[in-house]
């Protein structure tokens, strides 16, 4: 199976131009149009960029942001005192060649990102996710992310999710079982996910009826997490 390893400034213009051919026929709503200097300082001053290579051709990239102080700080978006917030990843933009989706490489690269950050030594991970992203959706949940929050954020509606990172083994064994799972809804139904939100639920799982299905998210309340 194809490697991921951490990229440096010499992938850099393979990384833009992998961005830009993904978010060209995406909705702006969709995914945000990040900056040349985004992806640089992602690589050398507040984060790190992994990617996968075939016949020198990079397929996939994920970027990971490690905040400083003073740095844009999903955490915020959170409620998190300011204390907290230095111990925040971001489990920023991916991107997957399209002759290569399929192959599960969105989730890989955010568990890929997982433990990195968990090497790095942050103790939260934090994600954003457009409701109709679904397949952003799917592999971030899989990856034992859970909703919190939805918020207006780049240019349109994004869930905001989390991944407490202090205990490994604990996240790691966290099984969720569909049939444990009262309430479903469709993952682009902000309306209603909104609701549940409110009423002190999180999403945890989700599951589609077919393959062309929108996704259905699984809710839980807290009283129950």
């Amino acid at each position: 199976m194809t490697a991921i390893i951490r990229l440096n400034e010499s992938h850099l213009d393979a990384v833009i131009a992998l961005h830009h051919e993904v978010v060209r026929d995406m909705p702006r709503a969709l995914a945000a149009r990040e900056s040349d200097a985004f992806f640089h300082e992602h690589m050398t001053a507040n984060g790190q960029i992994f990617g996968a290579f075939k016949d020198s051709q990079l397929i996939a990239y994920g970027v990971l942001g490690l905040p400083r102080p003073g740095d844009p700080n999903f955490g915020r978006d959170h409620g998190l005192p300011e204390d907290e917030l230095s111990g925040v990843a971001h489990i920023d933009g991916v991107a997957v060649r399209a002759d290569q989706r399929g192959y599960r490489w969105q989730y890989r690269m955010v568990q890929h990102r997982l433990q990195a950050a968990r090497k790095a030594g942050r103790r939260i991970a934090l994600s954003t996710v457009a409701p109709e992203n679904f397949a952003s959706v799917v592999n971030t949940l899989s990856a034992g992310l859970t909703i919190r929050g939805l918020i207006d954020k780049f240019g349109g509606k994004r869930f905001l999710l989390r991944r407490d990172l202090k205990d490994q083994k604990a996240a790691e064994s966290l099984q969720i079982n569909p049939g444990d799972i009262g309430t479903w809804c469709p993952c682009n139904d902000t309306a209603r996910c909104r609701e549940l939100l409110d009423a002190g639920y999180q999403g945890v799982t989700c599951h589609k009826a077919t393959q062309d299905a929108v996704p259905e998210i699984g809710w839980k309340h807290l009283d129950f997490m």
